[in-house]
């Protein structure tokens, strides 16, 4: 795919977003916004995002950092300069949303908080998202995902799946709180649109985790909850030469699995009939449905399940769904030209719109590679611009 930069398309078009964020949290929700056709603006010191330093690296830029940085524009600022500070303060006049993933005070000791660029425009929408919120016990301590999948009760919870408590490499609370952040920009750009008035947002990768987790933390204050938690069959099988997923979620389901597998008489046994039943007795279960599995391979299993309709999935590489033809028919996979990496495969727009299609409207910015381009939108002549680099107020691209 090369980018025609200046035929933007998607919903957000005409919308410009300063994106402070550093890491996923915020920065992939600004990098959708972007997908749906925002300006977006990513404001980094001059050293970079942290997340420029984690690896893989192609041609010395971060594989990790261009998958939640694309369709953004990037600048380097030294925010600790007033200077550095005074074009955020230019940008925001122009600016529609302004999203940060700092620690609570940080955007107040470098006067970027929103009650500081309220002033300058009423009208922004402002998002802080941050690891445990803006209040409590934890409002200033340190948090990244596994942290929260920890203490949250996920990494728990993921051994009913697995059989061992482990965390996941998906960043769940990161992900998650980006939809979040989006969520409530949106919402809030809507608001805006009714009354004229910005707002401040407030979301945490605490909320994050929570809001997937919420089956789990429903408890009755005074009633009594019965049966047992759980579902089952609705776990990873050992086959005979890998794994599958076998969803039997529903009564129906079950019967269906229970012909696949042979087993009528099990489908019909009362003991089983229900899933109450079968999650309360999956310690007999197990050892019946376990050897039977395992006399074929997963592809066969995928197939005679698929076959009959009984919900399943075998584990494989992201490599091997990245090139499976649904992911492709969905769009899902699509190639782009990045100024340093070259041609590179990368997911696709994740919503569709049938009238405002968005796009992906250019790779991860290259560290400051679009610095010289935003200050001359907002009136910085070349000298001025020369200035600045030189008092070390603003970077530029480093190979530029």
């Amino acid at each position: 795919m090369n980018f025609d930069n200046d035929k933007t398309s998607g919903p957000l078009t005409g919308i410009r977003v300063l994106d402070f964020c550093s890491f996923i949290n915020g920065a992939y929700s600004a990098s959708l916004m972007g997908d749906l056709g925002a300006d977006v603006i990513k404001i980094e010191p001059l050293y970079g995002d942290l997340a420029r330093a984690w690896g893989p690296f192609i041609n010395g830029e971060s594989r990790p950092f261009q998958t939640w940085n694309r369709s953004k524009r990037g600048i380097r600022l030294d925010l600790t300069r007033a200077a550095a500070r005074q074009v955020i303060y230019d940008l925001t006049v122009r600016a529609d949303v302004a999203i940060a993933n700092f620690r609570p005070g940080i955007a107040e000791k470098l006067g970027i908080d929103y009650d500081t660029l309220r002033e300058i425009n009423p009208q922004l929408v402002y998002c802080s998202s941050t690891a445990f919120g803006s209040k409590g016990p934890y409002r200033d301590r340190p948090g990244y995902d596994p942290i929260l999948q920890s203490i949250s009760g996920l990494a728990k919870e993921t051994g009913n799946y697995s059989g061992r408590i482990a965390i996941s490499p998906v960043a769940a609370s990161d992900y998650q709180a980006s939809m979040l952040v989006l969520t409530g920009v949106l919402a809030g750009l809507f608001h805006r649109e009714k009354s004229g008035e910005g707002q401040l947002i407030e979301t945490s990768l605490l909320q994050g985790i929570m809001s997937i987790q919420t089956h789990f933390f429903y408890q009755p204050i005074e009633a009594e909850a019965q049966g047992r938690v759980g579902i089952y069959p609705y776990r990873l099988f050992e086959t005979k030469d890998g794994q599958i997923f076998i969803g039997g979620a529903t009564d129906k389901f079950w019967r269906m699995l229970c012909d696949v597998l042979g087993l009528l008489d099990l489908a019909s046994d009362p003991r089983y009939d229900t899933n109450e039943k079968r999650t309360a007795r999956s310690a007999e279960l197990a050892p019946i449905l376990e050897p039977l599995i395992r006399e074929k391979t997963t592809s066969e299993w995928q197939t005679l399940l698929m076959t009959k309709g009984v919900p399943s999935g075998a584990v494989r590489e992201w490599s091997e769904f990245f090139d499976d033809e649904q992911v492709k028919a969905m769009e899902m996979n699509q190639q782009i030209d990045h100024p340093v990496i070259g041609p590179a495969f990368v997911t696709g727009v994740p919503i569709n719109f049938d009238k405002t299609p968005g796009k992906i409207q250019r790779g991860a910015p290259v560290l400051g590679e679009h610095t010289r381009e935003v200050l001359r939108e907002i009136g910085y002549g070349d000298e001025k611009i020369d200035h600045l680099v030189d008092e070390g107020v603003v970077g530029t691209r480093l190979d530029a």
